[in-house]
């Protein structure tokens, strides 16, 4: 059986996937190594979370499109949804066998989720049920050594892996040392599984 493994990031108006929204979301496919990016409008500007742009630099003038550069920049989910689900069409696996993959990945994929709900296309969500997460492997990796570490955030996984990310807190720069991190993740478990 065939699997296709997305490597997602999001970047957010807030916490809540219920009341906050998705306003960049990356996607690296990694049978084919493309990778793309998408900002979008938000729903509810009026739920924006100040501390979520200062973290991801996103502005507030921007997303309301009162600027030249929000307007430009930030396209309407509906459409975004509709050129992702044809981007990852290209893939030829069914929905069950597309993998999504992420640091942290559980809350990428409610804010996803709940990004296809309220483009009312709960039908046409690209994600089956499998999840696979960065956190969590370098968990049970470093369990199974017996040599926990402080803390397993993405930004101490690409310090013990040694990858860059020059542009950290962005949608696109998050997917791109995640990916990395997964990599050097499975080429570690692959030599243990080939007894290398």
């Amino acid at each position: 059986m065939e699997y296709v493994i997305y490597v997602c990031d999001t970047e957010t108006t807030g916490l809540d996937s219920r009341l906050h929204d998705v306003i960049e979301l990356s996607m690296h496919r990694i049978t084919d190594d493309v990778q793309k990016t998408w900002s979008l409008k938000p729903f509810n500007v009026d739920s924006i979370d100040p501390g979520a742009l200062r973290v991801n630099g996103h502005k507030l003038e921007d997303l309301k499109l009162q600027t030249k550069h929000g307007r430009d920049t930030y396209q309407d989910p509906m459409k975004v949804i509709v050129e992702i689900e044809n981007w990852m069409m290209e893939d030829n696996v069914s929905t069950e066998n597309r993998v999504i993959c992420g640091h942290n990945v559980a809350f990428d994929r409610d804010m996803i989720t709940q990004l296809w709900n309220k483009c009312n296309s709960k039908d046409t969500f690209p994600f089956g049920r499998r999840m696979m997460d960065t956190m969590m492997v370098e968990f049970m990796i470093d369990y199974a050594k017996g040599s926990m570490a402080e803390g397993y955030s993405l930004n101490n996984l690409i310090k013990k892996h040694g990858v860059k990310n020059d542009k950290a807190h962005t949608a696109a720069g998050d997917v791109k040392a995640t990916k990395e991190v997964f990599e050097k993740q499975m080429s570690f478990l692959k030599s243990l599984v080939q007894g290398k």
